[in-house]
């Protein structure tokens, strides 16, 4: 099962101001604006998406969750 987070929690801020750009919602802050944790280079996100389909769950198997900032 496939997600699109787009809250504060869970959701990337490029998400959740895609979503109120869509919706016509003045784009948001959340909390203070100053967290820079969940900025991932592009080399690495693309990186843990080789390394997923590299060990791809196989048939029957549970989806793995993949966490790019761990």
């Amino acid at each position: 099962i496939n997600r699109f987070d787009y809250d504060g929690d869970y959701g990337t801020v490029l998400n959740r101001f895609l979503i109120q750009a869509a919706i016509g919602h003045p784009i948001t802050v959340h909390g203070t604006g100053g967290q820079t944790r969940a900025f991932i280079h592009i080399q690495d996100s693309v990186r843990c998406i080789e390394l997923a389909i590299k060990d791809a769950p196989k048939a029957g198997e549970r989806v793995k969750i993949f966490n790019q900032m761990t």
